[in-house]
């Protein structure tokens, strides 16, 4: 598995970095969600606490995915921003029992 960063846009109105990213898996599934923001933390040196991967889309018959993930310069600014579901997704927060 090889990432390959598109774009990185700073937003500072959100106080957070968009980045767009190409993820290339020549001859394995689409990798999961865990193993793509582990390697892009690690790749562009971000805090995983305040890193939201938003979308890892893939494509019939392409060996390419596309992704979006948000890095967030304090986790209050990210769990005041982002919906709940999402932050559950990426395992940051845990969904409350009612």
């Amino acid at each position: 598995m090889e990432i390959k960063v598109t774009e990185i846009k700073e937003n500072k109105l959100l106080g957070r970095k968009e980045i767009y990213f190409d993820v290339i898996h020549e001859g394995e599934p689409t990798p999961s969600r865990k193993d793509v923001k582990g390697k892009l933390v690690a790749m562009l040196d971000l805090d995983p606490e305040t890193t939201v991967l938003q979308y890892i889309k893939s494509y019939f018959g392409s060996r390419v995915s596309k992704g979006y993930a948000k890095a967030y310069e304090s986790k209050e600014r990210m769990l005041y921003i982002e919906p709940e579901y999402i932050l559950v997704r990426d395992g940051i927060i845990t969904k409350e029992e009612e």
